[in-house]
């Protein structure tokens, strides 16, 4: 009971329990990609992040230990520490491996003194290796285990292996397959990959019992197509955002942040949202 206590009152930060809706940056990406543009002042971007009302970050266990007194400093945003470390993401350059490796870098036990309210794990699917999956599971089971234990929000971002057995990682029926997995798996949120439309994601997200957040990716053109992207993923029926690039590598993140959580919390339209958030020059050019 008090297990069931403490993840619902974690989640409650991460996702407001009256809306179900939450918006979170993932601040990850130098454990998988070493030096990253937007990466360099981090502080910085989490002051924006705690500005702009931003709910959750993700952050990697390295970041958390040096810049996470910036978290306690501005009351927020809650803490998802990222526990494992992936070369997916290296795909078409020349350190890419034929099957991208994931493998387990901190523990349960390392958020809960780092005071987060989640951790958070990848479950890749549909590897070229078989062993590489069952890896993938083994470790989200054990991680699993210990967020129950410990009454700690566990999320499982479930996608697609790179480069392997799925032709199209962002197909429909895949993803719902995948994100089936994570909840069986006992995750407590899905973060998962855009399934190609509304209907799709409107689908998946009103069969899953737990919530379900979409990852972003890289930017997708220009900082209006990425907020007209998080409309439809609103409007499917998802929890929120747990974007990463597309905002923090926006021509203005700050102003970023305040559109996504615009259209998010205040269930503002994309127009409405922009102007609200005062950007330096128009998105669309961005």
């Amino acid at each position: 009971m008090q297990q069931m206590l403490g993840k619902e009152v974690r989640l409650s930060r991460i996702v407001d329990p009256k809306t179900r809706r939450g918006f979170c940056i993932a601040f990850d990406h130098a454990l998988q990609l070493g030096a990253c543009d937007g990466l360099e002042q981090p502080e910085a971007s989490l002051d924006q992040m705690a500005e702009a009302g931003v709910d959750a970050v993700i952050l990697p266990l390295g970041s958390a230990l040096h810049y996470g007194s910036r978290l306690a400093a501005n009351r927020g945003p809650s803490l998802i520490l990222r526990l494992d470390q992936t070369t997916m993401w290296r795909e078409g350059s020349p350190l890419a491996y034929a099957d991208g490796h994931t493998r387990l870098v901190a523990s349960v036990d390392d958020a809960v003194a780092l005071g987060a309210d989640a951790v958070i794990t990848y479950m890749f699917v549909g590897h070229n290796d078989a062993a590489q999956e069952s890896a993938s599971i083994r470790d989200n089971a054990l991680v699993n285990a210990a967020a129950r234990k410990a009454g700690i929000v566990h999320i499982i971002e479930t996608m697609g292996a790179r480069g392997a057995l799925a032709a199209n990682v962002h197909d429909g029926a895949f993803v719902r397959f995948h994100a089936r997995i994570g909840v069986e798996m006992g995750a407590d949120l899905i973060k998962t990959d855009w399934p190609g439309s509304v209907e799709a994601l409107k689908a998946i997200a009103s069969e899953l019992p737990v919530p379900v957040m979409l990852a972003g990716g890289p930017g997708n053109g220009s900082d209006r197509s990425t907020l007209d992207l998080v409309a439809r993923i609103m409007d499917a029926g998802a929890a929120g955002i747990l974007f990463g690039r597309s905002i923090f590598q926006a021509a203005d993140p700050l102003a970023m942040m305040k559109a996504c959580r615009a259209i998010i919390h205040d269930r503002a339209p994309v127009d409405a949202a922009i102007a609200q958030a005062g950007f330096r020059k128009s998105p669309a050019a961005a």
